[in-house]
């Protein structure tokens, strides 16, 4: 039978899944903490210098969205921000409640991912100061990725300015914080910096950098253009608020360089749509698991490692001489072979024993007249056990 595509693309060197948006069909997944019109219908108003021009509206978001019709038109949940066409980018929006400095937007995803860019597309004034955060173990721990903010040494006094010098660099920049455009503003963070060096795309930290289980973007102040938001008089109040056209979560499902496909998860809601980024990688490499994050069960007689570059690190099969059905790794085996060989047998068959198989059992021997991996290759030896066990 001839090879895949994807196992002949992965043969004898690394391999990756295609990038993609991790929103498409996955608007479940998000959540915000403050959203218009959640309650019942909720008056807004826009910046505007513009005197015919309407400047007051209403969100109203008991119903999901739909392209026509009050209310459906006028809800503006976090869903509206997966674009499933151009031309919906700028037809809905996701809007917090009006006058609500601190706002969060949630990405929780069903497995780890490949994360490399985001992309947001603002409605409304972008923040005046935001937070981008991340997390590799579903929510239990978060690590900032930037801080962006109008004025940096006020708003975030702990956090050193920009530009970052290494790609693990935490910096606050004025970047995408400033108060123009009214809309249509734009935010991009690349996790890894094209204006820096990498000596090693293949290092740990890059590695660790480009890991996310959820992602989480902090909204910590609004510009306000002078007024005073502890002035509730509604007419303050209504005109400031966040509104995201389009939010892009660019990356790929996460397989340590053994899989060039992913396939939907066993049990996991998925979308029919063919642009989807699923979540379970199609492992070669003799590797398996949701992200090929370890050896298959009688391939451990080498450590797992990552692929990198044209060094496949391909888990190799344990010599068990056919006496087991299972073998684990052991690192101080290995270490004492010259890195040679650490697989360890499991319950050896066929009255065998040793690290792989290659010895008889007291009471046997080795058969002449077979080879070792024979299922009689070790035989019984032809005395009373209990005279042996006198003299012993």
């Amino acid at each position: 039978m001839l090879p895949t595509i994807e196992e002949d693309t992965c043969r004898d060197s690394s391999c990756y899944p295609e990038t993609g948006n991790l929103l498409i069909g996955r608007k479940h997944r998000l959540s915000a903490t403050s959203t218009c019109g959640l309650r019942g219908r909720q008056r807004y108003c826009i910046v505007s210098h513009l005197e015919e021009q309407t400047k007051c509206f209403y969100c109203d978001s008991r119903t999901e969205w739909r392209p026509s019709g009050d209310p459906y038109r006028l809800s503006h949940r976090i869903e509206n921000v997966v674009s499933e066409s151009y031309e919906e980018r700028t037809r809905n929006w996701w809007q917090s409640e009006n006058g609500v400095q601190n706002v969060s937007i949630r990405f929780d995803l069903e497995a780890e991912f490949h994360f490399t860019h985001l992309i947001m597309t603002f409605k409304s004034f972008r923040p005046a100061a935001m937070i981008i955060e991340r997390s590799a173990d579903f929510g239990k721990t978060w690590k900032p990725y930037r801080y962006f903010a109008y004025d940096c040494a006020n708003t975030f006094p702990n956090i050193p300015p920009g530009p970052p010098q290494k790609h693990t660099d935490v910096i606050c920049t004025r970047k995408y914080s400033e108060v123009a455009p009214s809309t249509g503003g734009e935010l991009v963070y690349k996790v890894i910096s094209p204006h820096i060096p990498t000596e090693d795309p293949y290092a740990k930290e890059i590695a660790n950098l480009l890991k996310i289980t959820n992602l989480r973007l902090n909204f910590t102040k609004l510009h306000t253009l002078g007024d005073d938001l502890l002035d509730y008089r509604p007419e303050i109040d209504e005109k400031y608020y966040y509104a995201v056209y389009e939010i892009v979560v660019r990356g790929s499902c996460s397989c340590y360089g053994h899989a060039q496909r992913c396939i939907p998860i066993e049990g996991v809601a998925v979308s029919n749509r063919p642009d989807m980024v699923h979540g379970r990688c199609e492992c070669t490499h003799n590797t398996k698991g949701l992200n090929c994050e370890s050896c298959m069960d009688f391939f451990n007689d080498l450590p797992w490692r990552p692929a990198i570059g044209e060094e496949t690190h391909e888990c190799r099969r344990c010599n068990c001489n056919n006496h087991a059905a299972t073998c684990h790794f052991d690192q101080k085996r290995y270490e004492e072979s010259g890195n040679v060989s650490g697989g360890v047998c499991d319950n050896c068959r066929d009255n065998t024993q040793g690290q792989h198989c290659e010895e008889c059992i007291p009471y046997y021997y080795r058969n002449p007249r077979a080879e070792i991996h024979d299922r009689d290759a070790c035989i019984p030896c032809n005395c009373d056990k209990s005279l042996t066990s006198l003299w012993a």
